[in-house]
């Protein structure tokens, strides 16, 4: 009876639009099963032991101060439980005597389906005449655009910032899965349900019974289950050929010399990566010709990612922010040369090249 009486109660509050979850499907979460913008209420809280998880569940999704209604057994003779609100934090000393938690909707939230049915709209004939106009190719250039800006928002540690560019990101991806779906190809629940059976897949030593140790053998075993997968849905069994080929140069070298470094195909130390660049650097002096000579400084880059991918770098971001560096030392000579009214053409090389050693020292400094 207690439980029909808080629901009751639990519908007041909520204004009839109530989700109810037993505390027993929660306690093997890791994320919760709901929305922060649902009305949620908690019953059959039996087992205090695992309150503190509970708690910990509502902080990834809710602030600190957002109010929540604990209904707890009653002292009064007279009634079966009382209610209390509090905020999150102050409801986490308590953990005795709980029948029931209410988590009011959070307002100013927007959940996965509030998002996908405004792309909908936005799609449908009532919505944008360029939404509506967009197509898989059209869209293209905006797919990689906006993952340049998330990469760029990482590179600068502007969390803000790829809250933002994510969300960007994530318009694309909604996006494509709705022309899929009005095309009656896929939807978002496919794209959502194909990635989560593949991570379920490749992780044996979770899901399955399968013994790993450490990472290095979760990323050979990796390997192992992904071939697996290509020759089930007869796909070509090279391991490198599923590597995008539109990816950045740099990125595909990478790419390439991970996915070999998984099967085996390495070196074992780090010492003979560092002569393989030295001797791609003589074979560039040895060549015969223009032609020759491309090729050999084509495996002077190649060697040289090989040897960043052994320290543990990202060859795309090492080179991108030494580029940055160049930019910015390359402005203050720029600056240097204005400051005294002169031209490029007015500085010897020397001069140029002083200019250059006061931007670094004005770098390390910072």
């Amino acid at each position: 009876m207690a439980n029909i009486d808080i629901i009751h109660s639990a519908l007041k509050l909520s204004q009839n639009h109530l989700m109810v979850i037993p505390f027993s499907d929660l306690k093997e979460k890791y994320y919760p099963p709901f929305s922060s913008n649902q009305n949620i209420l908690i019953i059959d809280l039996l087992d205090p032991i695992h309150i503190d998880h509970f708690y910990q569940l509502l902080a990834k999704i809710l602030p600190e101060d957002h109010p929540i209604t604990l209904f707890v057994h009653s002292a009064a003779a007279q009634e079966s439980f009382q209610s209390e609100t509090l905020t999150l934090t102050e409801a986490k000393k308590n953990k005795e005597g709980i029948l029931a938690i209410y988590i009011p909707a959070a307002k100013i939230k927007n959940s996965m389906l509030d998002f996908q049915e405004l792309i909908a709209h936005l799609r449908s004939p009532e919505g944008c005449p360029w939404d509506r106009e967009q197509t898989h190719d059209s869209l293209r250039p905006n797919l990689l655009e906006e993952t340049y800006e998330v990469l760029h928002a990482i590179d600068e540690e502007d969390i803000t910032g790829m809250r933002e560019e994510l969300g960007d990101l994530l318009l694309q991806i909604v996006l494509h899965a709705q022309i899929a779906s009005e095309n009656e190809k896929f939807n978002l629940e496919d794209v959502i349900t194909g990635i989560e059976q593949k991570l379920i897949f490749r992780h044996p030593h979770i899901f399955g019974d399968k013994t790993v140790f450490g990472a290095d053998e979760v990323l050979k075993n990796w390997e192992v289950l992904k071939a697996q997968e290509r020759k089930e849905n007869h796909k070509a069994q090279g391991i490198l050929r599923s590597v995008p080929k539109n990816m950045s140069a740099l990125s595909l070298a990478q790419a390439y010399q991970k996915r070999a470094a998984r099967v085996g195909f390495d070196w074992e130390t780090i010492e003979p990566v560092k002569q393989k660049v030295a001797e791609e650097f003589r074979e560039v002096d040895a060549a015969a010709n223009d032609v020759e000579r491309a090729k050999e400084l084509g495996d002077v880059l190649f060697a040289t990612v090989n040897l960043i991918r052994w320290y543990g770098c990202d060859a795309e971001s090492v080179l991108r922010e030494a580029a940055e560096r160049f930019a910015n030392r390359f402005e203050y000579i720029e600056e240097c040369v204005q400051k005294r009214g002169k031209t490029f053409a007015d500085f010897t090389l020397a001069e140029l090249d002083a200019f250059w050693e006061e931007a670094k020292k004005k770098q390390s400094a910072l």
